[in-house]
């Protein structure tokens, strides 16, 4: 099982670095696919990724990956959401569960509102440098070295 889920990560990391396209175009497009695992999407996130990433300019193939690598942190990216949303509007203590709702609600959305854009810039700027500077090191390291 674990052996042929590291396949899978070998052929897709085997197929982004293969990308005949320019450093810019894949990190764009892998950064917005990866950041739709921000939101939740209710299952169709690796279609929204390939969709968002055509319609920012970026390679569409990279959105796919970027979209599916990160889809088991969900939890994690939802998790960060809540916690950055409370940071700025915290809980107020009231025993009414539509307002508690709704506050966390509002917390979220805050939280994946000042997320997105700072692990996307992050995101992007480490995914372009990396794709620049290391793409056919990567690429042979996979190839030769990268046994599953």
């Amino acid at each position: 099982m674990i052996r042929k889920k590291l396949r899978e990560l070998k052929c897709l990391t085997l197929k982004l670095l293969r990308l005949k396209d320019n450093a810019h175009s894949i990190a764009l497009g892998f950064t917005v696919g990866l950041l739709i695992n921000f939101v939740p999407s209710f299952g169709i996130g690796p279609v929204i990724s390939t969709a968002c990433a055509k319609i920012f300019k970026g390679n569409s193939f990279a959105g796919l990956v970027g979209g599916v690598s990160l889809i088991w942190a969900f939890p994690f990216f939802f998790y960060l959401n809540l916690a950055m949303g409370h940071l700025i509007f915290p809980l107020d203590h009231t025993n009414d569960v539509v307002g508690v709702g709704l506050q966390i609600g509002k917390a979220f959305f805050i939280g994946m509102l000042i997320n997105i854009p700072i692990f996307g810039t992050l995101i992007y700027f480490i995914m372009n440098s990396a794709v620049k500077k290391y793409r056919v090191t990567m690429l042979t390291f996979v190839q030769r070295k990268w046994n599953v």
